[in-house]
């Protein structure tokens, strides 16, 4: 942190919140602990938690991605690849926040590239973290600001970029309150990269200078599904034949029971139906089988290793990383996270594959997206299992409509790809100016 006499009251508000975060470590550990019980996973690699673990001097000059969870990832994987397959042979670190996230970032990436979880954002760890790492840039994904990692990068003249930022107005409202903390950490950004007009005016009420600030578009548009993916569709079709398929993607609790009754339903009109449930937390894999178990419904478990049979009713996605599989192998799709107010996931991995969407209303984290496709009537929307259950049968007994929805969310690709590339050369044209 600067500890210039003239900059004093500005970064108060730092000081202020890294004694508060300190107080609160007993709490944070508790938390991760808590969480153990059903996940392991957040109690291992503590030491990463606190940057005490060793890491080997060939990653040192990094350009570090922050992406704190699966989704921002995803988004970030057209972006990351330009960077791991240049011929600059600078090296390329992914930090994150959860289990899950790291879990699929080493499974895409392996030894390609340094991962570690994002240490705590103490003034002790962040120094460790910047002092043994020594990254050439920090590229930060959406909003997923930490004050003391941004301000110490800023502090020791490393580039710092937000890519891919949104921002809500009720996102931007809460960091209008936190002024006092926020206002210096969004000052000290050299590139800010919004999704779109709306958020880039949202970014400038709350901080961010004009001449950081562009529009440079979603990177969500600028999915790339792999070879490797499209094989797979296309076997796992082969496999499953004439059946019609619903993939109900990245689901939370309290749309299970709503999803479960509706393709019970749509059982009575589609006999040879089947479910893939894809639940968006992998601590709550076993739960989901246990509801589905209540139902009487025939399950297989996509972990357990046993093939889908003409008699199996619902297939129970419970391994990570292959959301994109199951997106293209369905006549349908519904995006989870959109019955509840959770805010919704991305739609955009769906409609890669063009197919037809059905999502409930709360969808204000991708808000913008879904006004496009509802402007082009792109989307079927619900708010019940006995309306889920009649757009579903509805649209599996009129396939025109459906690949015609289909076709008309896939055209926003069209329009709005372009993102990774336009990021790319503002970050490169930032490392050559550091």
């Amino acid at each position: 942190m600067p500890s210039n006499k003239n900059t004093g009251s500005r970064y108060f508000g730092v000081r202020l919140y890294s004694v508060l975060l300190y107080a609160m470590m007993p709490f944070i550990l508790f938390y991760l602990w808590w969480h153990g019980r059903k996940n392991t996973a957040y109690r291992a690699r503590m030491k990463e938690r606190f940057c005490s673990q060793h890491i080997d001097t060939k990653w040192r000059g990094s350009i570090v991605f922050h992406c704190v969870s699966v989704g921002e990832f995803i988004a970030a994987r057209p972006l990351i690849d330009a960077f791991v397959n240049d011929d600059s042979g600078r090296p390329v670190a992914i930090t994150c926040m959860t289990p899950t996230a790291s879990e699929l970032i080493q499974q895409v990436y392996g030894d390609k590239i340094y991962h570690c979880y994002i240490p705590f954002d103490t003034p002790r760890a962040v120094k460790r973290f910047h002092a043994r790492l020594q990254p050439s840039a920090l590229i930060i994904l959406e909003t997923e600001l930490w004050p003391n990692l941004v301000l110490y990068a800023r502090q020791n003249q490393i580039p710092v970029a937000v890519v891919n930022g949104r921002m809500s107005a009720q996102s931007s409202r809460g960091y209008a309150r936190m002024e006092w903390l926020f206002k210096p950490v969004w000052g000290a950004l050299n590139y800010c990269g919004a999704q779109s007009q709306t958020a880039a005016e949202r970014f400038l009420t709350i901080g961010v200078s004009e001449h950081a600030l562009e529009v440079s578009g979603n990177l969500k548009f600028d999915i790339n599904i792999p070879d490797s993916i499209l094989t797979e569709v296309e076997s796992y079709r082969e496999l499953f034949g004439e059946r019609p398929i619903i993939t109900a993607g990245s689901t939370h609790e309290g749309e299970e029971a709503e999803i479960l009754a509706a393709f019970a339903k749509v059982l009575q009109v589609k006999p040879n139906a089947l479910l893939i449930l894809v639940p968006r937390h992998q601590e709550r894999f076993h739960a989901v089988a246990d509801l589905i178990k209540q139902t009487k419904l025939s399950m297989v478990q996509r972990s357990s290793g046993r093939p889908v049979t003409e008699d199996t009713q619902v297939l129970l996605a419970d391994t990570m990383g292959e959301l994109l599989i199951w997106y293209g192998v369905a006549q349908i799709a519904f995006i989870g996270g959109s019955l509840i107010e959770r805010g919704g996931h991305n739609p955009l991995e769906a409609i890669a594959f063009a197919k037809p969407l059905i999502s409930g209303r709360h969808v204000f984290n991708f808000s913008e997206v879904y006004a496009q496709l509802d402007k082009r009537q792109a989307v079927r929307w619900v708010n019940s299992a006995d309306s889920l259950a009649d757009t579903l049968i509805g649209l599996l007994t009129t396939i025109e409509t459906a690949d015609r929805i289909g076709r008309d969310a896939q055209r926003i690709f069209s329009e709005h790809s372009g993102a990774a590339q336009r990021i790319y050369v503002r970050i490169q044209q930032l490392l050559s100016a550091s």
